[in-house]
């Protein structure tokens, strides 16, 4: 897991109150850093031309009511 992350996982958790022993926090850490991976590599992919395969509009079901 890169320092960035680490560093935004820390604000995070102490932003939020949530607060743990260290030995148990580096269990953590080393648990999701595969997670983190994989959601990095996600945010790296260009989507901006690529359009969902399902629109959600609350306004399809009023028709039929």
């Amino acid at each position: 897991m890169s320092d960035a992350t680490l560093l935004d996982a820390e604000e995070l958790a102490a932003a939020i109150g949530f607060t743990l022993d260290p030995p148990r926090r580096v269990a953590v850490l080393a648990a999701f850093a595969d997670i983190a991976k994989e959601i990095a590599k996600l945010r790296a992919l260009d989507l901006g031309d690529v359009h969902p395969a399902v629109v959600f509009s609350p306004m399809i079901g009023d028709d039929h009511a």
